[in-house]
């Protein structure tokens, strides 16, 4: 989606932008996670600007000739002053019908029939249309890549159904990923880094689902939370970009929404937003709503000719002891080898959750957008009001076999300590996905298969088409 006039031989070097895919065609975005580490990309968030891929493309062209060849004539799609540039569809059958799949919008396992496409049209060099989401068993829209951009290279405004992942981990987010379906919102940031820091910014405000149980005054009601994400990132060194989030849900049903009382949970947490102990906030129902905070972190680095990035994120779903520190840690810690060798790339990923993960007192539904953890996909495996912590793992392989064909190997569990009478068991699954260039796109065959957290077996398995 690069941000080009007519002539494809010209890019605009101050408007806006639109963005590569997040979480829709996983072979493309391993080439792109693959472009961010041998070139040291400075940006911790998804998904990517095109011009950002587009600047940084150029620098792998002698290196790196098969990926930017890839790279490139994907980029061509986008070349146009208007185009579709992704269009899918994917039958599949399982025998499990609650299994939640990762990182896919709250889609679950008993989904026969997905199609998804995008398209956009660039009316000049400042504004742009991107229309586009999944059709889900054909009476289902996931309206997820439809939103309104207009602005200027150091601001862009989104408007719309535009997602957020705010970590640089590439299989997960603590505070915000693509596992609940998307919020509609008004999102503002930076296309061109600002100054030799490299920084990026990125803000936005929208409204949650409807939901049941928000307390305020000892009653309980129903309605939609506003929901603030917040992020800030800069380039200390040309290997190490550092960042910092918050996502903050306020408001909904009888809660409500006070300028001074969200302005005051910004800039003063403790006191704005946790009640009793030490703080000035005594009154648990005055409360503003529910914070989440992370610091986030990637280091780009060659041993030789080995490429390596170590990818990490260390969040609080709460202030410690009162004091401006993180509490109820969560952390998660990933590797990522882009090239073991010419045909072989490698992801490992590692989080721990102390308790209290995404339940809140205020929101009986916790952090969740339409009934679905809106961080990390561990968090589905958990009860409502669950507070017990736990941990997940996951590895993937990606092997290109041939010219011709691709197979990704995805291995994961997860596991909740329960601290309530609830008894879990530790989830495992396997999932292979073979892509095998017919025409001008890709057929995909998929099968999956694994114990979920109450110790039941389910499989399921795939066959579709992209282009």
């Amino acid at each position: 989606m690069l941000v080009i006039s007519v002539n494809s031989n010209r890019i605009y070097a101050n408007g806006v932008s639109p963005y590569l895919p997040l979480k829709t065609d996983p072979l493309i975005e391993l080439q792109i996670e693959r472009l961010a580490a041998i070139t040291h990309m400075p940006v911790l968030t998804k998904p990517y600007h095109i011009v950002t891929v587009n600047n940084y493309l150029n620098k792998i062209q002698k290196s790196h000739p098969i990926l930017f060849q890839r790279l490139n004539s994907y980029i061509k799609r986008f070349k146009k002053q208007g185009a579709i540039t992704q269009l899918s569809t994917t039958l599949s059958h399982s025998d499990n019908e609650s299994e939640i799949l990762i990182n896919d919008r709250g889609i679950t396992n008993d989904v026969t029939l997905k199609t998804t496409i995008s398209g956009f049209y660039q009316i000049n060099q400042y504004s742009i249309i991107n229309v586009g989401g999944s059709i889900i068993d054909g009476k289902r829209i996931i309206p997820h890549n439809s939103y309104f951009s207009f602005g200027y290279e150091y601001l862009q405004f989104d408007i719309g159904y535009r997602e957020h992942w705010l970590s640089p981990l590439q299989e997960s987010s603590l505070a915000l990923s693509t596992n609940a379906a998307p919020i509609p919102s008004i999102t503002m940031s930076n296309v061109k880094p600002i100054t030799a820091w490299n920084i990026k910014y990125e803000m936005s405000l929208g409204l949650l689902e409807e939901m049941d149980g928000i307390h305020f005054d000892n009653t309980i009601s129903s309605g939609q939370p506003g929901f603030l994400t917040m992020q800030l990132s800069f380039q200390l060194f040309d290997w190490w970009t550092i960042g910092g989030v918050r996502t903050f849900m306020f408001a909904g049903g009888n809660r409500p929404i006070e300028a001074s009382t969200i302005w005051k949970a910004i800039i003063d947490p403790i006191s704005g937003d946790n009640c009793g102990g030490e703080s000035d906030l005594q009154d648990c129902n005055k409360e503003s709503g529910n914070q989440i905070a992370s610091i986030t972190s990637k280091m780009d680095f060659s041993i030789g000719n080995f490429p390596i990035s170590i990818l990490a994120e260390y969040g609080g779903e709460d202030a410690k002891d009162y004091k401006y520190s993180l509490g109820n840690i969560g952390q998660t810690y990933g590797i990522f080898m882009p090239y073991v060798n010419q045909n072989l790339s490698m992801y490992i990923e590692y989080t721990k959750f102390h308790d209290r993960w995404y339940v809140h007192h205020l929101y009986d539904e916790g952090y969740r957008n339409d009934g679905n953890v809106m961080g990390h996909w561990w968090g589905n495996n958990k009860a409502l009001n669950d507070k017990s912590p736990g941990n997940s793992a996951l590895l993937r392989l990606n092997w290109d076999v041939s010219q011709e064909m691709h197979l990704q190997t995805i291995l994961k569990t997860a596991k909740i300590d329960a601290i309530s009478n609830i008894h879990y068991s530790r989830s495992k699954e396997i999932k292979l996905t073979l892509k095998k260039i017919q025409n001008h796109g890709f057929m995909n065959y998929s099968i999956s298969s694994g114990k979920d957290i109450y110790d039941d077996s389910y499989y399921r398995f795939s066959v579709g088409y992209n282009w």
